[in-house]
């Protein structure tokens, strides 16, 4: 049974454009390749009792694609795979994840879907780093213009991040670069 379906999706490469069509059913994620002038290239079959869950959430999450586009990425037992939507933005993907999410674990997801992959805690150690780089601070003082480190957490995906502040870093989990 067909759950949902769209058309012009990316998967793939560097290469890759959106010829492809992504559907949904209540087995498995299907993939009809295409190639630029609509001739079928293969189909993926995606099971969809592989896809990892994870607080009794299945772990479809929007990401972000190295051109900093949002994208639908879907973690399996044995990796993950990624898939760009030409139109519809977040609205479509948070659509996509509470589908993939109801069909996975029988449940609603939440109303609307942040990129959310932060291993569980680092919010609190990320505000317990930040509070004692803070009293280093005021105990030993700053040099004026003297870089100085700070910790934060990624903005598309919510995992830690490291470095100076001021400093553009990338994730090393989501590849997406930001200021600290």
């Amino acid at each position: 049974m067909v759950l949902i379906k769209d058309e012009s999706v990316m998967h793939g490469g560097f290469l890759a454009s959106y010829t492809d069509e992504l559907i949904l059913t209540n087995l498995n994620l299907v993939l009809l390749k295409k190639g630029v002038f609509g001739n079928s290239k293969g189909v993926h079959t995606f099971p969809l009792n592989q896809v990892k869950v994870y607080n009794q959430q299945a772990q479809a999450t929007i990401g972000k694609a190295p051109n900093h586009s949002d994208l639908l990425e879907v973690y399996f037992l044995n990796g993950q795979e990624k898939f760009s939507f030409q139109s519809g933005g977040k609205k479509k993907l948070n659509e996509w994840i509470a589908k993939i999410n109801q069909v996975v674990t029988g449940q609603d997801a939440p109303a609307q879907q942040a990129s959310v992959m932060a291993l569980p805690g680092a919010e609190l150690i990320a505000g317990v780093l930040k509070d004692t780089l803070g009293v280093f601070r005021s105990k030993l003082g700053s040099k004026s213009g003297a870089p100085m480190k700070g910790a934060g957490k990624c903005r598309a995906c919510g995992a830690p991040m490291t470095g100076y502040q001021g400093q553009t870093v990338t994730c090393e989990y989501c590849s997406s670069a930001q200021q600290l």
